[in-house]
């Protein structure tokens, strides 16, 4: 123990006796400490708060450009798949176009053969 202690643990009642009241410069240092602390939590927080916004932002923005990228793919794929539905109708036409004219050709020679056999009987 520190000498003019008298056994007790604070070193300020033990210097100026039991009531005494902590002297005022020790308050205003503790206060400003409790500023200072309080201040650079303040200044951590916005910090957190700042890179969070970032975070949110560069999220976003990543989102989007996923997005666009991907519907850029899809849009190509749409336009594909219309195109294959107009080429499918158009070589639907065509080939109904072309099943009537083949029976057209082959009543043409069925009837040119029975013509053919007609002539050839007599």
């Amino acid at each position: 123990m520190a000498p003019g202690s008298r056994g007790e643990r604070s070193s300020f009642r033990s210097r100026r006796g039991p009531g005494v009241p902590s002297p005022q410069p020790d308050v205003t240092m503790l206060s400003r400490l409790l500023k200072e602390h309080q201040a650079k939590q303040n200044e951590r927080k916005e910090l957190q708060e700042k890179r969070r916004r970032e975070a949110i932002t560069a999220a976003t923005c990543l989102t989007e450009a996923l997005v666009d990228h991907l519907n850029v793919g899809v849009a190509q794929a749409y336009m594909n798949q219309r195109k294959l539905d107009h080429e499918v109708k158009t070589l639907q036409v065509q080939a109904a176009q072309f099943a009537k004219q083949t029976g057209q050709w082959i009543g043409m020679v069925e009837n040119f053969n029975q013509a053919l056999k007609g002539f050839l009987v007599w």
